[in-house]
């Protein structure tokens, strides 16, 4: 174990460390702040502000009772929205003092367009103008203007676009399909796959809560913090036994029985170094995208949802989905330094470790990514036992090639 503790100290050093905070922070600030800066958590668009609401309102899932008294929650929109109506000049020439006169006039004016004369089709564009400057106001904010509308016409949108689609899915609208009939009549699935979505649609999976954006933005975030531990892992554990090598240490080792064993106390030091510096990653970044979008509060949820149009192979909670993929991080982690231990060991100096690293780093990102490109989904027609499978394989081919090349030690000739 000393000798375990001693190859450590090696890889975590004062100068490792502040280059590994140094990448962390460029690369956080390059790559993944920007799924976190662009998630919709503070607006009413893309449904997450419902998806919340309805979470904490009703729980994990909507039934039918529920959203019978969802609709009530038009009335509390309605408040905040029609005494905007009624203080704006434009609506009020429109004789559109509250939101339900909206949308009155709009479906009036709509069907009879052609009829118009010149001053009710200016009276109509004057109030789709107006309509477009709250949306752009509210869901961008408009520097230009001392004048800030209140989101409520947003919220009310958002409400009717959740409706909708509990409408559609949930309850058959005879106006739409659903969105997974839709998809299984008009995309080109296997067998395999009209079954599990044909089983998504019949087991009631579907009145989960969850917004698609929350899955997109956690699947994208988890991409870059993928490509992130294996560069990290890469920069902590590679230069181990090659630094040995270029400072001839190793013709040290090879003199005795005891020294011949040190390069198994360095493939255990590397393992330990991956797991270790795996689990502060995931802590670290974990931490900071839930503490910032609130995607915690939906850790119960499934991820087969109405409000989604993305379908998934598993009948799995978010949380679950979370930590699936924090486990293929753990497993792109251990591949990455098995075979960083095996380059190491073949390379002579710094410069020929680079050249050999630089290919396995693009490779195990471009595995990574073609795993958790679109993980689960069954839209993109992947095979995940066939990915998850390849994963698994690449590491144990790691493993046993690395045991291979410590056996090898043992008996190699200095020449």
């Amino acid at each position: 174990m000393r000798i375990i503790l001693n190859e450590l100290k090696k890889m975590w050093t004062a100068k490792i460390l502040v280059i590994i905070v140094v990448l962390c922070t460029v690369y956080f600030g390059l790559s993944m702040n920007d799924w976190i800066r662009w998630y919709p958590n503070d607006t009413h668009f893309g449904n997450v502000k419902f998806a919340h609401h309805l979470t904490e309102n009703y729980g994990t899932t909507l039934s039918l009772e529920d959203f019978e008294d969802f609709l009530e929650y038009r009335n509390v929109i309605l408040v905040y929205l029609d005494p905007f109506f009624q203080s704006n000049a434009v609506f009020e020439e429109a004789r559109i003092f509250g939101f339900d006169d909206l949308v009155d006039f709009r479906q009036y004016f709509s069907s009879q367009y052609e009829t118009l004369n010149d001053e009710e089709r200016n009276l109509f564009y004057s109030v789709s103008l107006e309509l477009g400057y709250i949306v752009r106001t509210e869901r961008y904010g408009d520097l230009t203007s001392e004048v800030q509308t209140p989101d409520a016409y947003n919220k009310m949108t958002s409400f009717y676009n959740v409706v909708g689609l509990y409408q559609t899915n949930i309850i058959g609208d005879d106006t739409f399909s659903p969105h997974i009939d839709s998809f299984m009549t008009q995309s080109f699935l296997s067998e395999r796959e009209v079954q599990r979505l044909a089983e998504i649609r019949d087991s009631g999976e579907l009145k989960s809560i969850m917004s698609w954006h929350t899955l997109f933005h956690t699947l994208r975030y988890f991409q870059g913090l993928a490509a992130l531990v294996i560069l990290i892992t890469l920069i902590l554990v590679s230069a181990l036994v090659t630094a040995d090598r270029a400072n001839r240490v190793s013709w040290l080792q090879y003199s005795s029985k005891q020294g011949r064993n040190i390069l198994k106390k360095q493939f255990s030091a590397v393992l330990i170094s991956a797991i270790g510096i795996t689990t502060i990653l995931v802590i670290i970044f974990s931490g900071i995208f839930g503490g910032l979008t609130g995607v915690h509060a939906f850790w119960n949820n499934g991820i087969n949802s109405f409000m989604s149009g993305s379908f998934y192979w598993l009948s799995i909670t978010y949380g679950q989905y979370v930590l699936l993929m924090i486990g293929i991080i753990y497993l792109l982690s251990l591949g990455t330094a098995t075979f960083a231990f095996i380059l190491s060991r073949f390379s002579q100096n710094m410069i020929k470790l680079i050249f050999k690293i630089i290919p396995l780093f693009a490779f195990m990102v471009m595995l990574s990514n073609w795993i958790l490109g679109y993980f689960l989904i069954i839209s993109a027609g992947g095979n995940v036992l066939l990915q998850m499978l390849s994963l698994i394989i690449t590491l144990i081919v790691g493993m046993i090639a690395a045991l291979f090349v410590i056996h090898r030690e043992k008996r190699f000739e200095l020449v």
